[in-house]
């Protein structure tokens, strides 16, 4: 894959990427020599397939375009790793254009575990860069060093890493100057995360980066969890469209799970910036802090982000307060909304009441999170419901047969959960089971259409595939004789699945074959998202 169209809506890459023809040459690697040499003579539309085995880490590639790095695991009931144990950084690409990696493991590397950069000059950045299935852990390194290091990287897609134990004083993943590029279904675990050491930290000029669907765990009172902004030195900024003034732009923090920290959610010289729906458990000091790191350079005095929708739970204990204030800041321009605050040393509303720069709307205090312990992340919206599991073990969630149908997610399907139009999917699954297992770090959505008034249906298309063909007669068939709320399949509405609304279907389906038959109309846009997902639809991202 070289171009991956299942992007975050409203995050697009202001570039013109296309799609690379078949694989041209396919090169396969199983000593660190092998590897080596793939990668430099790898060229356009080239695959490395990596074998398991211990590989040594330092390479370096210049100019790497539309090539995909993939490691092969063998028996998929006994997988083995494929790891780069060592060097500065595991592997370095610059300037590198359309490129994968994925099912890659990285390990004691002393710089940075995977470094992708521009080489040093943001007039030819890496751009299209996907990243899924890698791990980085245990590095050798006892200072700002970074799991994953993106300079000068426009366009990318990270889903599925796992970057454990980085540097003491870095970031798990750390973009700088990086922009339009999404962070998802992952896992960010650290030990020895220091107070100077973050997880997530897009500064120096970075724009339209969202991170969303992960488990961030550290030990409590270390560091900072999320931050948006930073203090770069001027040589390493790189902006967009002859932007200027500010460490980082439009980043959002949604559906994340945030365990430890000393602080939760770092501003720093940024202008807006949007954290919604987060479940923050146990920082030791402060929700936030609102940082200017740069005083009395020309850069925005951070103002204007949004707080809403969170989960907060907090130990009154050892907390500081809700919010530390630097100087140089607007911090009377943050909004705060919905926010369920819990102080557990102090439970009551009056106890678990913050103190906030700016007043919060329809706040509640002293609210736990509905979920429990390994249990997934259940979002409500206008439109329905996203379920985030953020646990390495596979759930159980129940789901009834016919008042809620499964839909698939494919690579053409993009989401954004805080749309009123937050799908659009082509792939129909079936109807699902009563209970339905789900691994962990892959997050689905369930559309609910009487609350979501955007949604248009069409009558009789029983699968919701935007066209009357045999397989809504296949759906009806399967809830034939189902009595009760069945919208999917029920073309009469009488609350039973009979053969009146076969003969629905057939009149219907006759008619549409007709050559005067006009197509049905689509909804939410050119592909047509209503005409999928009508009654609940359970959408996979992976």
């Amino acid at each position: 894959m070289r171009l991956f169209t299942r992007f975050v809506a409203g995050i697009s890459i202001a570039m013109g990427l296309s799609q690379t023809p078949c694989v041209a040459v396919v090169r396969q690697a199983s000593t660190t020599a092998e590897f080596a040499a793939a990668l430099a003579a790898a060229g356009p539309g080239d695959l490395i397939n990596v074998l398991p085995g211990v590989y040594d880490g330092g390479h370096f590639r210049a100019g790497l375009t539309d090539v995909s790095i993939r490691g092969l695991t063998g028996d998929p009931r006994d997988p083995q790793e494929i790891v780069f144990r060592g060097g500065v950084n595991g592997i370095q690409l610059s300037d590198a254009v359309n490129v994968t990696l994925e099912g890659l493991t990285f390990e004691q590397q002393t710089g940075n575990g995977l470094n992708i950069d521009d080489g040093g000059s943001f007039a030819s950045p890496s751009t299209n860069l996907t990243l899924r299935n890698v791990t980085v852990r245990d590095m050798s390194a006892s200072g700002n060093n970074d799991g994953i290091k993106l300079s000068g990287v426009t366009g990318f897609l990270i889903e599925g890493v796992r970057v454990f134990n980085w540097g003491p004083g870095g970031s798990a993943i750390d973009p700088v100057g990086s922009h339009h590029g999404l962070i998802q279904d992952s896992h960010f675990r650290s030990t020895v995360l220091t107070d100077n050491g973050s997880v997530i930290r897009p500064k120096g000029g970075s724009k339209n980066i969202e991170l969303r669907s992960s488990l961030i765990e550290v030990p409590t009172g270390a560091g900072r969890a999320l931050q948006a902004g930073g203090s770069t030195g001027a040589p390493f900024f790189r902006f967009l469209d002859g932007d200027s003034g500010y460490e980082a732009d439009d980043i959002t923090f949604v559906g994340n799970r945030v365990v430890g920290a000393g602080s939760a959610m770092n501003w720093v010289n940024i202008d807006g910036g949007v954290v919604r729906h987060n479940d923050f458990r146990g920082p030791a000091r402060w929700a936030m802090r609102i940082l200017n790191e740069q005083p009395g350079a020309e850069f925005v005095d951070t103002r204007n982000g949004v707080f809403a929708d969170n989960y907060l739970a907090y130990d009154g204990d050892t907390w500081s307060r809700a919010v530390n204030v630097g100087a140089e800041v607007d911090d009377g321009s943050f909004s705060f909304a919905r926010n369920k605050w819990l102080n557990t040393a102090d439970p009551t509303p009056s106890g678990s009441t913050p103190s906030l720069p700016a007043a919060e709307t329809d706040g509640e205090y002293g609210v736990a999170a509905p979920w429990g312990e390994g249990e997934p992340m259940r979002l409500e919206f206008d439109w329905g419901e996203w379920v985030i599991p953020l646990d390495g073990d596979d759930v159980d969630l129940a789901i009834p047969r016919f008042a809620e149908y499964l839909y698939g997610w494919d690579l053409d399907d993009s989401f954004d959960p805080l749309a009123s139009e937050p799908l659009t999917s082509k792939t129909v699954i079936g109807p699902a089971g009563a209970v339905e297992t789900t691994r962990g770090f892959n997050d689905f959505v369930l559309i609910r259409p009487a609350d979501c008034p955007v949604c248009q249906t069409f009558a009789y298309d029983y699968d919701y595939n935007g066209v009357l063909n045999p397989k809504d007669r296949f759906h009806w068939s399967l809830a034939y004789g189902y009595e009760g709320e069945a919208p999917l399949v029920d073309g009469n509405g009488d609350g039973v699945v009979n053969a009146a609304d076969y003969t629905l279907w057939r009149d219907a389906f006759d008619a549409s074959l007709a050559p005067e038959a006009v197509p049905e109309p689509t909804a939410w846009g050119p592909i047509g998202l209503g005409a999928v997902l009508v009654s609940w639809g359970r959408v996979r991202s992976r």
